[in-house]
């Protein structure tokens, strides 16, 4: 017999307002005292605290419409919505365009997986116009998996061909977050998506993605766009088609650490147009071209990766270069401390000599 789950609406309204949606067999340990309310006391018995339930669903075959609906009416406070383990299936994206919100699961079994032929991102956080008209903040992903099912995708991007209007603009990511700031994911991981793994982009600032994994996206395990001031740490990028981590069009001033990349199929590293960001305790194995590979944007000189520091590096068996620098515009990088190991191109492959500053670099 299918495990059956209940879904309930929680709303506190105490000091401050928090919404909580609950698909589980049993009620959260923290909410044991509140009783059900009867239809002539609809708000509990004065304890303050609001049931509203939506709906029973099938444990196996929940959909994630059920969690789109509990952000939309969590109270203009914010609040969070709770997700038991289970698969939840999406035929469109999850959009949390408003802020303090909190979504979070049980871990890995939490799984969010996208219908065939939906042809949508899995999750959204920001304002879906292009340019964003909207910001938002606080915003808080955790304990969940997501799968973006690539083998029954048939496009890149958003409901058309991409860049022909609407949200044709927005890839098929696993996750896309969109000139947003102070948003944190954690614990977290992607899966065959149909474009990138995890994105940020139009403008997006102190953004915290840490224990995120991600594999076997279309493109990238995870790639940073417009983005500033964030910080990357505990990730595992692995057999992704492309760069493990891919950064273009002003990512600067960021921190990415404690990351291991391993098989991606063109570079571990992938940067244009990246400044004065910091790489700590990296491991970059197996990468089908470079290690590490910095460029400026075709022709545009002003575009370099440059003044960015690597520390602690471990590059090996790399089909080419262990790190290559393409353009003489890409500057004042700096590697300390790193080993370039058996990678089938050499070491470090620079524009110029002296192009990359090195400072206790082993080359084996």
């Amino acid at each position: 017999m299918k495990r059956k789950a209940t879904v309930m609406l929680i709303v506190c309204l105490a000091s401050v307002s928090i919404a909580a949606l609950f698909l589980s067999t049993e009620r959260p340990a923290h909410s044991t005292s509140i009783q059900q309310p009867d239809a002539g006391n609809p708000t509990g018995s004065g304890t303050g605290d609001l049931y509203l339930p939506l709906a029973a669903k099938n444990y196996d075959s929940a959909s994630c419409d059920v969690i789109q609906n509990a952000i939309d009416v969590l109270p203009e406070t914010g609040g969070q919505v709770i997700i038991p383990a289970g698969t939840f299936t999406c035929t469109t994206a999850i959009v949390i365009s408003r802020s303090n919100v909190v979504l979070r699961g049980q871990g890995p079994a939490t799984v969010l997986y996208l219908a065939a032929g939906s042809d949508s991102p899995v999750l959204v956080v920001g304002d879906t116009a292009t340019p964003p008209a909207a910001a938002y903040n606080n915003v808080h992903i955790s304990d969940l998996s997501i799968d973006g099912n690539r083998a029954e995708q048939t496009q890149e991007c958003w409901g058309g061909p991409c860049d022909s209007g609407g949200r044709t603009a927005i890839r098929n990511n696993g996750i896309t977050l969109r000139g947003v700031t102070d948003v944190r994911v954690e614990r977290v991981s992607v899966v065959r998506a149909r474009s990138g793994g995890l994105v940020t982009e139009k403008g997006c600032r102190r953004i915290t993605v840490h224990g995120f994994s991600s594999a076997e996206n279309a493109y990238d395990g995870l790639a940073g766009y417009e983005t500033e001031n964030s910080v990357f740490s505990e990730l595992y990028l692995h057999d992704n088609p492309f760069a493990g981590i891919s950064l273009d069009i002003q990512f600067n001033n960021n921190t990415i650490s404690q990351a291991v990349i391993v098989h991606n199929g063109k570079q571990g590293i992938f940067m244009r147009d990246s400044q004065d960001n910091l790489f700590a305790d990296i491991q970059i194995r197996e990468s089908g071209e470079q290690g590490l590979f910095l460029a400026q944007v075709d022709t545009n000189e002003s575009t370099p990766a440059l003044g960015n520091t690597f520390h602690g590096l471990v590059v090996s068996h790399s089909a080419q270069a262990g790190m290559q620098v393409n353009n003489l515009s890409c500057r004042y990088n700096l590697v300390v401390a790193a080993q370039f190991i058996q990678n089938g191109g050499g070491c470090i492959v620079e524009a110029e000599e002296g192009l990359v500053e090195q400072v206790g670099v082993i080359c084996r």
